[in-house]
């Protein structure tokens, strides 16, 4: 019972994770893919330091019950796996509720200088920045106010 109890908060405790990863990503902007990967490894390694926690204090591999210890190993395997590809399930569906991803062309350097191996990279950007309709609309309504207003005067561009 001990053992489901573990993997339960286990599996909270990752989701939460989760959540608040996908506003790191954005914080430090990295690449969606090594974020993803980035991810799947930290969960999976917290998943085998619980994992191997629980099985020690079964008694170990040589001096628990055979049956107990192999039985928590396989089912445990098998809970962290499936945690891992949920949570890069869900680091997806959060991303898509508070960002939108933006790719862009990285810019060829010299290579003497160094460079990037990646031609592109994915980023997240806030989803007010670009689908802020509303703010396109009084943009506008400004301009064609102040273009109408006799008070205003144009100031013409130096060349």
């Amino acid at each position: 019972m001990s053992t489901v109890i573990l993997f339960i908060i286990y599996i909270l405790v990752s989701m939460m994770f989760t959540w608040k990863y996908v506003d790191f990503i954005k914080q430090k902007q990295w690449d969606i893919k090594s974020a993803r990967l980035l991810l799947a490894i930290f969960i999976t390694i917290i998943g085998l330091l619980l994992l191997s926690i629980r099985v020690a204090i079964l008694g170990g591999i040589e001096e628990g019950e055979k049956n107990v210890v192999s039985l928590t190993l396989i089912l445990g395997t098998v809970i962290i796996i499936v945690i891992v590809l949920l949570s890069i399930w869900v680091m997806s569906l959060v991303r898509k509720m508070k960002y939108m991803e933006v790719t862009f062309q990285i810019p060829v350097n010299d290579p003497t200088k160094g460079s990037l191996s990646e031609e592109k990279m994915t980023c997240l950007v806030d989803r007010d920045q670009v689908l802020n309709v509303q703010k396109v609309f009084n943009h506008t309504e400004k301009n064609t106010i102040l273009k109408n207003s006799d008070d205003c005067k144009v100031i013409e561009e130096n060349k």
